[in-house]
């Protein structure tokens, strides 16, 4: 099912797509997300990062992607060494 509609979002400034990501330490969360946003167009509008028992989770939220960008995004993350697991969580800020 798809995140959102068949609007073109990569123009809306108001649309922005969530990736939650867990990695094995906080390191490897900022290096996956620096690598991973590198190959992408999308601008960050906020990250954080905080510990969950062993781990730590991510949460990104960025925008000027549209759905089909914001999973790639997620793909490259989910790629990264250290990374457990990715995924688009939601899109918010539509009108």
């Amino acid at each position: 099912m798809p995140l959102s509609s068949s609007l073109d979002l990569s123009d809306n400034p108001d649309a922005r797509h969530v990736l939650r990501f867990t990695a094995d330490d906080v390191a490897q969360a900022l290096d996956a997300t620096r690598a991973s946003l590198a190959a992408s167009t999308a601008e960050v509008c906020n990250l954080s990062i905080s510990t969950v028992g062993r781990l730590v989770e991510g949460v990104l939220r960025v925008r000027r992607l549209d759905e089909a960008g914001a999973v790639r995004l997620a793909d490259r993350l989910a790629e990264r060494p250290g990374v457990r697991s990715t995924r688009v969580e939601h899109l918010w800020g539509l009108s």
